[in-house]
């Protein structure tokens, strides 16, 4: 995982879009700072973003993540 990432993860997600057309994430922190990771289109940027979106399900709230398909 990226360290932008871990290091937004130190804060508080207010919400999150996890963008499959764009293999991309954009985070938006409790102070309002927004980052958008991308992705690499090959196997180990496959890999990454299937490892962050499992992560991103596993500790945010549904009402506070957005899928874009």
């Amino acid at each position: 995982m990226s360290e932008e990432l871990w290091g937004l993860m130190e804060t508080y997600l207010e919400y999150v879009w996890i963008d499959f057309i764009h293999r991309s994430i954009k985070l938006l922190s409790d102070d309002g700072h927004e980052e958008t990771i991308k992705w690499k289109w090959d196997k180990e940027g496959a890999e990454g973003f299937a490892e962050t979106v499992s992560m991103i399900q596993e500790t945010i709230e549904p009402e506070r993540r957005h899928y874009i398909l």
